[in-house]
């Protein structure tokens, strides 16, 4: 599906948790194909890992308020 929709013209995805259900191999596959995506990715995710490795900025809600903070690498360990 991920191919259809970026040979479709797809420039923005919005992935929720897109990694929970794969297996090692399939997440390592999952993740070149994100990082060849030339548009933007709007993840909703847990994995810290995940994060440390694409993200260029993350949003959280903390007490009903939506914050922005930058690359999370040195707040995830």
């Amino acid at each position: 599906s991920l191919a259809c929709l970026v040979i479709g013209g797809c420039n923005f995805l919005l992935l929720d948790e897109p990694l929970s259900h794969l297996d090692i191999p399939s997440r390592n596959q999952f993740e070149v194909a994100l990082s060849d995506f030339p548009g933007t990715i709007l993840a909703v995710t847990h994995d810290r890992y995940f994060i440390s490795r694409f993200a260029n900025q993350v949003w959280h809600i903390e007490n009903g308020i939506l914050e922005r903070s930058g690359a999370p690498k040195q707040d995830l360990y």
